[in-house]
Order: structure tokens, then C-alpha cells, then sequence
């Protein structure tokens, strides 16, 4: 792979380890598109390392072992947190903090509240292991010879800083954002010495990247508007001090191939057999029970669906596939609940007869969410604000039935798939009741020709292009600063 060896950073990692009952060091993959997708960037990248948190107590076990691990063709080396700094960095500041702003979740005029307790938990939780992280990767930096420091998310976003106080200008260093970026009034709502700490911080990049243009855009006007930093935005680009830091998107794809292969799996199809038992025509959502995910919405849309089309009563299944998230958070906790309430009003209100509008799982089944994919009849994604959705991607590609996707105008993925999908607000509950009766009633042509341009532009775009396209941005760099 050109571009070197890198030391690849997030906090979450591609493995959990554990211990069987023999005592045996065991571990699990790790879930989610970031993990996906930087395993396949570790994969293409010969000889380099991937650094995360270490989460369990095994993880801790193996983080103390001081060495880089080769697992599954992958190298993996994992840092140990102080836990007490950990929990607040990623219960009081990450999440969910600066998950809430950058996905416009507070209710303004209650939330937030900051005071000392925020500063605390920034000064001694966020910054403490983002400065560890920092250590981590120089000392592994120096170590592996790497050419370049691959910084990812929004736990990270102070690392920057403190890996140029200990490697100075002698390592490209690069962050992806993989959440949305709001513009500088919603950014405004952090603190000042957090707005400014963070985007000074980011300013220490070689290269700033993010899913969409928007998302950019977004970035380079709030510099502009929060530090007063110089931006040209012909080139996408802030001119800082010494640096030009090129603010660049590179939207996140799927290996159409893998899914390809799991459609056909034992496990997924042993899952088909519920999926298909299911009465109608599928109408599917897979979620994280986030709440950027705008679940209950749906909910309420569908249910108002089935009042203005009661013929539609018993001709369609509404299966919810969620995966729990964040239970410990109150704000998510609440909000399961609200989501099974929600669930249970349309079922008690509108089923009957044996049928039950909506098919609500809240469990991890991913088998499961792969025989849906390959069943549905409408994939529905009304998210708030998702930095990409993968799902939508995932679907496309696994759908055997000519499947019709309903998509948010604020969700990443719009600005690739939009086009070929139902546009809706996510907050306009009738717009997206009637989608849904539009997508259920589509003329079979017309179905069959969105599900083929939505699969095209998926393939034209792949996880292999995400890598690609940076490793091309960062050799063009390394060139233009000679």
C-alpha cells in the first residue's frame, strides 16, 4: 500500500479480549462502521499498528504486556486509561457532550448546563487520556518507523496537540470525523476554553477529514467565525501559523463483496425463515437505539400512515432491529423506553386479527438485520443526523427484492444517495408517513430502477475508494509541501 507504515489510532479497537473457562485468552470482533472500516485500512497498510483503548480487564492485561499483538492479520497494540479519567472522558465529555452538539440532540433552552464540573471533567478525564493517547502513539511512532499518525473521532480530538509537543513536525498526522460537524452557532454552545482548545487542536493536522462536502464546509466556516482563522475555501484549506491544513471528505463505504457472502451464510439464512413469516410487505429500519437515530419519529410516521391508508392495515410489517446503546446514559435509557412505549401505542391502537404492525427487537441480531436487508420492501433511515449510515449502504447491496430506501435529507449518506431514494425531513412526521405509502405502492419499473442506481452508486464508491482516497491526498501533501 503506498503512503508507508502508520499508526492507526481510535478508541475503540477491532478486538475485545477475554478469558474462557479454561483460562484461555480469548476475544471478540468488535461492531460498528469504524471498526469495519478501519480494519480494512489496517489490512491494506503492511507493517503498521492500530492503538486503542483497552476496555476489559483483559484488554488491560494485554495492555500491559507493552507489545504489538497480530490478530486475524491485523497488528494491535492497546493503551491503558487511568479509569476514572476514562469514565469522564467518555460519559461526561464524548458522550454525551460533544456527541450532543454535533448531532443537535440538546434541548436549548434546558440543556446544556456547564460549570465546574464540565471544566473538571475535561482538564483531568478528556484531556488526561487524549495526552496518554499522544504518548502512546509517539513512543509506537518512533518505534514502528511509521511515516504517518492516523488519528480517528471524536474521543480524539485533542490528541493533535499533544503528539506535536512530543513529535514535532516530523510525522504527518491526520483526523477523521466520522460524526457530522455542525456550523459555528451550534458549535458555540460548548465552552470557550473547549471550542477553542479542540479547533486549535484540530489546526495541528496535516489533513482534517470528514464523510461529506457539508460537513467541510461546516468546518471551515467555523474557524473562520469561532478563531478567526484564515481559510481558502476554493482550496478547502486553513492557513495556520506554519501550517496549511487541508479540510478534506472522503465519504465512508462497505465491501459490497463481504455482504455479498454473508446474505448466503447458514446463519443468516436460518434468520430468513422469521424474516419471511413475517405477514406483508416489509417496511425495515436497522438502528442503534441512539437518539440522532430519530426512532420514535418513525414510529409516530408509520402510525400515521396506517390512519390516513387503512387498507394498508395487515399489508405491511414494520420490523425494528435496534441494538441497545449507551444504557447508562439517562438520556438513552429514557429513551428505550420511550421507544418500546411508542411501539406498543401503534400495535395496540392499529393491529388486530393477528398482526402486529410493528416487530420490535432490541437486541443484537446482526444475521437477522442481513435476511431483512435481503427481504425488505422499504428501508427506512430518518436519522436527525448521522455521519454517514452505513446501513443504508449495507442494505443496498444485499437487497433481492428491489427494495425502495427512504432517507433523511441530514443524514450523511444523502449527498451519494439521495438521488435514488425518498427524500424526507426527519422531523415532519407527515412527510414521512406519506413516503412510506409511496415507497409501499411504488410501480414495480420504478422500484426496480431506484434499487439499481441506489446498488450502482454504493459499488462506484466502496470501503476500497475511502482507503484510496486518502492515501492519494496524503502522498499529494507530503508533494505540494515539498
Amino acid at each position: 500500500m503506498p503512503g508507508g507504515r502508520f499508526v492507526i489510532v481510535s478508541n475503540r479497537g477491532p478486538f475485545a479480549f477475554s478469558r474462557d473457562e479454561s483460562g484461555k485468552r480469548t476475544y471478540a470482533r468488535g461492531a460498528g462502521g469504524l471498526v469495519t472500516a478501519l480494519t480494512a485500512v489496517a489490512r491494506r497498510s503492511e507493517g503498521s499498528v492500530w492503538l486503542a483503548s483497552a476496555t476489559t480487564p483483559e484488554d488491560v492485561e494485554v495492555a500491559r504486556l507493552g507489545e504489538v499483538l497480530e490478530v486475524e492479520e491485523l497488528r494491535v497494540r492497546l493503551v491503558e486509561h487511568d479509569e476514572g479519567a476514562y469514565d469522564m472522558m467518555y460519559n461526561r465529555i464524548a458522550n454525551p457532550l460533544l456527541w450532543f452538539v454535533q448531532h443537535g440532540l440538546y434541548d436549548l433552552p434546558y440543556h446544556p448546563r456547564f460549570g465546574e464540573d464540565t471544566r473538571t471533567a475535561w482538564e483531568e478525564g478528556y484531556l488526561a487520556v487524549n495526552r496518554n493517547f499522544a504518548e502512546a502513539a509517539a513512543e509506537l511512532a518512533r518505534r514502528e518507523e511509521a511515516d504517518a499518525v492516523l488519528l480517528h473521532d471524536y474521543q480524539l480530538y485533542m490528541t493533535p496537540l499533544f503528539l506535536r509537543e512530543r513529535l514535532g513536525e516530523d510525522r504527518f498526522v491526520s483526523l477523521f470525523v466520522h460524526i457530522p460537524w455542525p456550523g459555528p452557532e451550534e458549535w458555540r454552545v460548548l465552552p470557550r476554553y473547549m471550542r477553542e482548545g479542540i479547533l486549535e487542536s484540530l489546526l495541528q493536522t496535516n489533513v482534517l477529514a470528514f464523510h461529506t462536502a457539508r460537513y467541510a464546509r461546516n468546518f471551515l466556516d467555523t474557524v473562520a467565525d469561532v478563531l478567526g482563522a484564515r481559510v481558502d475555501r476554493d482550496e478547502s484549506m486553513v492557513l495556520h501559523g506554519n501550517r496549511r491544513v487541508w479540510v478534506r471528505h472522503y465519504p465512508i463505504s462497505i465491501d459490497p463483496a463481504e455482504f455479498e457472502g454473508l446474505s448466503r451464510s447458514e446463519a443468516v439464512l436460518e434468520q430468513e425463515e422469521f424474516v419471511r413469516s413475517l405477514p406483508g410487505r416489509l417496511l425495515l429500519r436497522v438502528d442503534r437505539m441512539d437518539l440522532s437515530k430519530n426512532i420514535v419519529r418513525g414510529f409516530l410516521a408509520y402510525g400515521r400512515m396506517l390512519e390516513r391508508h387503512p387498507e394498508m392495515q395487515g399489508e405491511v410489517t414494520f420490523l425494528a432491529q435496534l441494538q441497545p446503546s449507551r444504557g447508562g446514559v439517562p438520556e438513552y435509557a429514557a429513551y428505550a423506553r420511550a421507544i418500546e412505549e411508542a411501539a406498543e401505542e401503534v400495535n395496540r391502537r392499529w393491529g388486530g386479527g393477528g398482526w402486529r404492525p410493528i416487530e420490535l427487537s432490541m437486541q443484537d441480531n446482526f444475521p437477522r438485520s442481513v435476511a431483512a436487508y435481503k427481504n425488505y420492501d422499504v428501508l427506512f433511515v430518518n436519522a436527525v443526523r448521522d455521519g454517514m449510515n452505513l446501513v443504508a449502504k449495507e442494505a443496498a447491496v444485499a437487497n433481492e427484492t428491489d427494495g425502495t430506501l427512504i432517507l433523511s435529507e441530514t443524514a450523511g449518506a444523502h449527498e451519494e444517495l439521495g438521488e435514488y431514494a425518498i427524500s424526507v425531513n426527519p422531523f415532519d412526521l407527515d412527510e414521512q408517513a406519506e413516503a412510506i405509502y409511496r415507497a409501499l405502492t411504488m410501480p414495480e419499473d420504478e422500484r426496480r430502477e431506484r434499487a439499481r442506481l441506489l446498488r450502482r452508486a454504493v459499488e462506484k464508491n466502496t470501503i476500497e475508494d475511502w482507503v484510496s482516497d486518502q492515501v492519494s491526498d496524503m502522498e499529494a501533501y507530503r508533494k505540494s509541501v515539498g
